[in-house]
């Protein structure tokens, strides 16, 4: 039995459909579009990110990078069923369509609530802590929550293997990030970002996840796929968190303008590991296909992809030593005082960038996500936490970047022992990859403190 869903009225809305018959986007229909478009798409989305920091001063742009990450949470609030769809709508499974309507309408349900708890929570947040507006804190999660539902047909989409409707509206979705998002920053600041990301999340969920299934779930049903879900999304929030928490922390470390500094190298790292993570989602399902085919070379096969992953990621690390302080100084005025942190958040790129690109492997080859969550990324969240604290008492926020890349090695190692664990890599590969990749660092780190030692 096809996968195509467009055997029953979901998931394919009036207004794709009515997209589908445009002439000029049939090819969108090519597996290989989305990985073009999202590469494109995920540039514009970085320049946008590069213009922001021109139109706020340090202390704003603290704010923005904190709403930012609270935006990002919420996007989170599936609890797992955009992973949960993977599992159960691949392989052409016979009862696809009518488990793709089960899953929007959960969407809807778990949006709905999401708004209504956290919401309320943000605000408190952003009352206690000062850091930002309640208001602004509101949007964030808004946005972020109607974010979530509008992916819930993408992610069915991309399950079921439906490639011009997952290509079309994931590419709609990263697109929200450029023009809208800094139209809304050119006109109302911190409160307008959010504000348009808000519009445009809710006119893709209007659109496209038919707002007419959010009062159709029941919880007999709802619930089932949530416990289901919950390891899977404790996988996926954790490496969120951990690799987010880094401005937190340093919220709770710095005052406001070193904050907006060192959230200005952070957002610049975390665009590089945006763009790594998109296109392994393309990369990934190759990669599992061919470890299936041949299981006594997937240890070789991963090793390999390791070892290009990371040598490529280290080169960029290396042209950024000598070019990000002049290049700040250039185009960043009032932000030269990031280049150290910064420069030390591209080295912790290497390894956290190979993690990023390896990370949706782990997920699906892992028989205990939620213990492997914890043990892997709860021990690197305490390490960065503490390692920011000493690297802050010792060099500031040059100090608390240090400490990112010392963190970032850390999980990389984990995630290793992940796959050793679950059989994947032999323990010379796996030993071979966490010494490479200390090599990769090290060397890196003395070529910066020859570089600074240069006059």
């Amino acid at each position: 039995m096809s996968t195509d869903l467009e055997c029953v009225d979901l998931p394919r809305s009036a207004a794709l459909r009515g997209v589908r018959r445009r002439i000029g986007l049939s090819f969108l229909g090519h597996p290989s579009a989305y990985a073009v478009g999202v590469c494109f798409v995920s540039l514009l989305s970085m320049a946008t990110t590069l213009i922001v920091p021109r139109l706020l001063d340090p202390v704003a742009f603290g704010a923005f990078a904190l709403l930012g990450t609270l935006f990002q949470y919420a996007a989170r609030a599936d609890l797992g069923l955009s992973q949960l769809a993977d599992r159960d709508l691949a392989g052409g499974a016979p009862d696809a369509a009518a488990r793709g309507v089960e899953l929007l309408r959960a969407s809807w349900a778990l949006g709905l609530g999401a708004l209504l708890i956290l919401t309320p929570l943000a605000v408190l947040g952003a009352v206690l802590s000062g850091r930002f507006a309640p208001g602004d804190a509101a949007l964030a999660v808004v946005a972020g929550v109607l974010g979530m539902v509008a992916h819930a047909p993408t992610s069915i989409y991309r399950a079921a293997s439906q490639h011009w409707d997952f290509a079309l509206l994931a590419l709609l979705q990263q697109a929200g990030l450029t023009a809208p998002r800094l139209a809304g920053l050119l006109l109302g600041g911190v409160t307008g970002c959010f504000a348009a990301l808000t519009l445009w999340s809710g006119l893709l969920a209007a659109a496209f996840a038919q707002p007419r299934h959010a009062w159709a779930w029941r919880p007999a049903i709802v619930l089932p796929m949530v416990r289901a879900a919950l390891p899977l999304f404790a996988f996926n929030t954790l490496w969120l968190v951990t690799t987010t928490a880094n401005r937190w922390i340093a919220a709770l470390l710095s005052a406001p303008d070193q904050l907006g500094l060192f959230a200005f190298g952070a957002n610049l790292a975390m665009v590089g590991l945006a763009i790594v993570g998109t296109v392994a989602q393309v990369r990934y399902p190759k990669l599992l296909g061919a470890m299936a085919l041949a299981p006594e070379g997937r240890s070789a096969l991963l090793a390999g992809e390791i070892r290009r992953a990371g040598l490529a990621l280290a080169a960029v690390a290396l042209a950024a030593i000598p070019l990000t302080a002049p290049v700040i100084a250039l185009l960043f005025p009032g932000y030269e005082g990031a280049a150290g942190a910064t420069v030390w958040l591209a080295l912790a790129c290497v390894p956290l960038g190979t993690a990023a690109w390896i990370v949706p492997m782990a997920l699906v080859l892992t028989a205990s996500p939620l213990r492997e969550a914890l043990r892997v990324f709860g021990s690197s969240l305490a390490l960065l936490a503490l390692g920011m604290a000493a690297g802050d008492a010792l060099a500031g926020i040059t100090g608390q970047g240090a400490a990112c890349a010392g963190a970032g090695l850390f999980l990389f190692a984990g995630l290793i022992g992940l796959f050793r664990r679950a059989d994947i890599l032999s323990p010379e590969a796996a030993r071979r990859a966490v010494l490479t990749q200390t090599t990769l660092l090290a060397a890196l780190a003395l070529a910066l403190t020859v570089w600074e030692a240069t006059p």
